[in-house]
């Protein structure tokens, strides 16, 4: 059983949770600066979040948990009516761990939080990952790239120990979205693999638009070189 905050500003939607999550421990918040309030509290396993809401917005919110040393690790689903590529970039580049388009499936939804809980799972023995100037340590979670130590969502940080671990192999998004995202074949977008894709050049390459470590190969998936 996790501990989940839900935040949105829909009284329909808060009870919806509430009721479909029931195997979990499921905490409300009507707002942003509310949700960071009984984040903080209450320090949830997971958070799913609106983006509209008024006041402090969704992408603001997600923000202000990321700077928090506290809660930067605590993964984040947004689930939300906002449905543009312009809205999902902001969503990740603020940190997001998953998006959801409202109305979605509860069913889906219950599937993505099972596999965000499941990647939190403690690690196995202690290991360290070096490719080319990258080194990345499992047991700490700290990344160090060509510019020192970065910060890395938890999605972020399984993503690329995935990759680590297998350097040279050529990656496709629908194996990706299996093996790191733990979704069932043909669930899950693989927009979330090419936007944490992008999110991993912007914080690890020297060059982001012309990337040497995350290469894309064709339109097969990508690999990591050294």
């Amino acid at each position: 059983m996790a501990k989940i905050l839900v935040v949105d500003d829909e009284p329909e939607m808060r009870d919806m949770l509430r009721m479909g999550l029931i195997e979990h421990t499921v905490l409300l918040a009507s707002n942003g600066a509310e949700g960071l309030l009984a984040a903080a509290r209450h320090k949830p396993d997971l958070i799913v979040l609106d983006v509209k809401m008024p006041g402090m917005d969704g992408f603001e919110t997600c923000r202000q948990l990321r700077a928090d040393p506290d809660l930067m690790n605590v993964p984040v689903i947004f689930a939300t009516s906002q449905d543009t590529l312009s809205d999902k970039l902001e969503g990740f580049d603020a940190g997001a761990d998953d998006y959801v388009i409202k109305p979605f499936d509860l069913t889906e939804l219950q599937i993505r939080i099972r596999a965000v809980l499941r990647r939190l799972q403690p690690p196995k023995p202690a290991m360290n990952l070096q490719v080319g100037n990258v080194r990345l340590n499992i047991l700490s979670r700290e990344v160090t790239g060509p510019t020192g130590v970065v910060v890395l969502t938890p999605t972020e940080f399984s993503l690329l120990a995935h990759m680590m671990k297998h350097p040279g192999m050529l990656m496709p998004t629908s194996k990706l979205l299996e093996d790191v995202w733990d979704y069932p074949p043909g669930v899950g977008d693989p927009a979330l693999v090419r936007m944490h894709i992008r999110n991993l050049r912007e914080k690890l390459e020297e060059s982001p638009s012309e990337p040497q470590f995350i290469q894309t190969i064709g339109r097969q998936g990508y690999t990591i070189r050294g």
